[in-house]
């Protein structure tokens, strides 16, 4: 990297969210960190994108890059973007979401001064789109007020943000998450040089397998417990499964469910503690989240007797799930 090369490489993917970038340009623009490039990807749009983009460049004095290509996903497009970084650090926006204006130069300044930090994330709030209604005030805790078990967490303190020192937490991540999105995220651009996303399945969790891998490879986390991100939910959203029928939610569910499957395919190495938590956590997503939740209690009961199934291939030492399982059986026969 020359000196002339910015800090921070923003990759913004984008499909068909033509009306939601005067939103993500403004909050863009508006960082109080100025030290960026933005690399917009054009993921194959359809509707006037292009020229909306043109309209809204002329605002802006920072270099930007608009890359056109056919459309093959999210995390195809954010590859692209990651091809065509040059900064320090990498920084993904979500087109249809906004950054407040503390985002990157709090993230930025935690990462410049903890050289050992390779990633810092942060929590959202989550609103309806178009009423603006309160869905999550803070995605770092449940609506009852209970915090994410990640925050427990062993972790050192430097002013509000707290660097994980756990060795459990591959272990956390693996079984509860750390909620830690992309697009609440700036991260070492070192994480991503043996690293591409997952294309294969447009897998809707390929966040969460990012983060697998960086934790498995010894990759150092931290996190401020505050809102850098406002994430609008809307029936486009591919994981507002607020909006979504069962169908979707068991599509993202069963994707996510996928990526744990082939973690191994990866080359992540876990532990034998690990590995046993990858199954229970397959066990609760294809028994009871999607198989019970999702397609049971909305009528397809062949489907869900299938999900039961693989449900208790990984982790068959559930009795109240077996009994379940044969009471279904008799009901569907």
């Amino acid at each position: 990297m020359s000196k002339s090369d910015p800090n921070v490489s923003i990759i913004l993917p984008t499909y068909n969210r033509a009306s939601f970038l005067p939103l993500a340009f403004d909050s863009i623009r508006n960082q109080r960190w100025t030290d960026w490039e933005l690399i917009v990807v054009d993921d194959g749009s359809t509707d006037d994108t292009n020229s909306v983009y043109k309209d809204l460049l002329r605002k802006f004095t920072n270099p930007v890059r608009y890359v056109q290509q056919n459309n093959v996903g999210a995390y195809g497009a954010r590859n692209t973007g990651l091809d065509h970084a040059t900064g320090k650090f990498i920084a993904f926006y979500d087109s249809d979401d906004q950054w407040l204006p503390h985002h990157l130069a709090d993230c930025v300044c935690a990462l410049e001064n903890h050289p050992k930090v390779d990633w810092v994330f942060s929590a959202c709030r989550r609103l309806e789109h178009g009423t603006g209604r309160i869905l999550c005030e803070n995605t770092f805790y449940f609506e009852d007020g209970r915090p994410w078990p990640f925050l427990k967490l062993n972790a050192i303190a430097d002013g509000r943000l707290r660097i994980l020192n756990d060795p459990r937490s591959l272990e956390c991540m693996l079984g509860a998450g750390l909620n830690c999105g992309l697009q609440t995220s700036v991260i070492r651009r070192k994480v991503f040089e043996e690293y591409r996303f997952q294309t294969r399945f447009r897998n809707e969790a390929e966040d969460q397998m990012t983060v697998i891998y960086a934790l498995s490879k010894g990759f150092r986390m931290a996190y401020y417990d505050a809102i850098h991100v406002i994430y609008n939910v809307h029936p486009e959203n591919s994981s507002a499964t607020v909006l979504q029928g069962a169908e979707k939610k068991a599509a993202i569910i069963r994707a996510e469910a996928r990526g744990y499957e082939e973690l191994a395919k990866r080359g992540i190495n876990l532990s034998d503690t690990e590995r046993k938590v990858v199954r229970k956590r397959l066990f609760e997503q294809y028994f009871w989240q999607v198989g019970y939740a999702i397609l049971w209690q909305n009528g397809k009961r062949k489907e869900a007797l299938e999900m039961y199934r693989n449900g208790l291939r990984a982790w068959p030492w559930s009795i109240r799930s077996w009994k379940t399982f044969i009471l279904a059986q008799i009901r569907e026969f």
